[in-house]
């Protein structure tokens, strides 16, 4: 025992003193913050920014204000098309700082999983990076001078964060999509962006069946989603005065509680989706005195506007996109396991009866009188 001890305490200085054989600097690496996939003609398109930290006259010259410079390279796999990148760059490359990963519509019509198993594969790529489909081609998306100063990864990655972090939109990381292909019966959405002006912007959903971009839904649609899969998303609804269309009334609409109940009766699926809604009243066009018809009447309003745009959407689903985005197949799977796994889930949703029932209370009916001449903020 004492010999053992002695050996051990005779180890760890050499092993506390020992570093990384392979270990490089920093600045001798091609630090890559965004990558873009896409497929033009036959060939696969990567492209990207890369910050380098040991300045060259040639970097200095292809560097943008933001302190980035594109990577551009083509291949008949993604293999080849990595070779062909590594034979013009002068230090090994480092995929830990990858923030987003933009997929081109053309690659993503034919089908993102091969690329995001390679993210799962390769040791150095963070789960957690964000991914986006592009309106244009991710080459000209990098190629963008905004007049933010900040590099087009960096400025898609805090778009996407603040619009997840106020549930503004649905934002799955790759680790997610990893999970919904893994599950092999469901849908899912990932951002949609666009340039605009010389500039990015959010425009909406893309929808994806089998890992392959089936449709998009533009962002004045994308609220039925909110409703059904956001966290805690704070939704405006503009109501018009049924007596005076000019007069509207705008509201911030909150989910208080969402239960989604599913049963099978008979070879048939059924889907509860059951919804209570605080609607806070911001303010009026026109300010006028709200009496309690009138506040009955605006919640009834309400309800039938966002039970209408949520049935919609779930058609939507069913008949145009045939694929379930709102994981009802992992809550039937976990209420009904047994049943489960005697059907086909994809087919069977496009034919499941759903039901959604809404009910809307204004929590701020104490509202400032408006012979008072107050605002409602």
């Amino acid at each position: 025992m004492y010999k053992k001890l002695l050996y051990i305490l005779l180890c760890l200085p050499i092993i506390l003193t020992t570093g990384c054989w392979d270990s490089r600097d920093i600045n001798e690496k091609c630090i890559v913050i965004s990558l873009g996939v896409d497929r033009v003609d036959s060939l696969i398109e990567f492209s990207g920014e890369i910050v380098k930290l040991t300045k060259t006259k040639e970097s200095e010259e292809q560097a943008k204000s933001s302190g980035v410079y594109t990577l551009l390279s083509y291949g008949r796999t993604f293999e080849e098309a990595r070779v062909n990148y590594n034979s013009n760059n002068p230090y090994p490359t480092f995929l830990g700082a990858t923030r987003v990963t933009v997929f081109g519509e053309n690659y993503a019509k034919e089908g993102i999983e091969p690329y995001v198993n390679r993210i799962d594969s390769l040791y150095d790529y963070r789960k957690t990076l964000l991914p986006v489909v592009s309106r244009e081609p991710p080459k000209e998306i990098f190629e963008i001078e905004t007049n933010k100063d900040i590099a087009i990864g960096f400025l898609i990655d805090d778009i996407l964060t603040h619009l997840k972090e106020t549930d503004a939109s649905i934002c799955p990381n790759i680790g997610d999509l990893l999970s919904v292909i893994a599950f092999g019966q469901e849908g899912f959405l990932i951002p949609y962006i666009g340039k605009e002006l010389n500039d990015i912007k959010y425009i909406g959903l893309c929808v994806f069946k089998d890992s392959k971009l089936v449709d998009i839904i533009d962002i004045k649609d994308t609220k039925p989603i909110l409703y059904l899969l956001g966290n805690n998303p704070k939704i405006i609804e503009v109501i018009p005065n049924p007596l005076n269309d000019e007069n509207k009334y705008s509201f911030s609409v909150k989910i208080d509680k969402r239960t989604i109940n599913t049963s099978y009766i008979n070879n048939n699926i059924v889907i509860d989706v059951n919804l209570d809604l605080d609607a806070e009243l911001r303010y009026q066009y026109y300010i006028k005195k709200l009496d309690d018809k009138m506040l009955k009447d605006l919640e009834n309003q309400l309800t039938v506007k966002i039970t209408d745009s949520i049935q919609e959407m779930i058609a939507r689903a069913q008949k145009k996109f045939e694929c379930d985005i709102f994981t009802f197949g992992q809550i039937f799977k976990s209420q009904h396991l047994e049943e489960y796994n005697k059907i086909n889930w994809e087919d069977a949703f496009l034919t499941a009866a759903i039901n959604v029932n809404v009910k809307t209370e204004i929590i701020n009916k104490n509202l400032k009188s408006a012979d008072k001449k107050e605002d409602n903020n």
